[in-house]
């Protein structure tokens, strides 16, 4: 088992929605939350909190390969990757994420 945590600024992820980091389906989660920055963040620091668990660091052109979907209680999950499961929690001004992966 390894555990990854990641803690994101939500003013510092404003121009990360014309870089390519988010998937289709993230990107319309994100306006479906009127682009709110806290929930921007929240998806980074999920990618990052992955990475970390992976013991990798963050892989930039992976990014978009991680994808985070979320059920319809609004529980985020790891589309991609059962072995995995994830909590976020933001405010206005910052986001967490912890990956724990099995």
């Amino acid at each position: 088992m390894n555990i990854g945590i990641d803690i994101v600024e939500c003013g510092r992820v404003s121009n990360l929605l014309n870089n390519k980091i988010f998937s289709e389906n993230e990107l319309i989660y994100i306006h479906k939350k009127k682009n709110e920055l806290s929930t921007v963040a929240g998806l980074f620091a999920a990618k990052e909190a992955y990475f970390k668990a992976q013991g990798t660091g963050i892989v930039k052109s992976k990014l978009p390969q991680i994808e985070i979907g979320h059920h319809e209680n609004g529980q985020p999950y790891y589309v991609n990757n059962g072995q995995a499961v994830l909590s976020i929690s933001h405010t206005a001004t910052t986001a967490v994420a912890v990956c724990i992966i099995f």
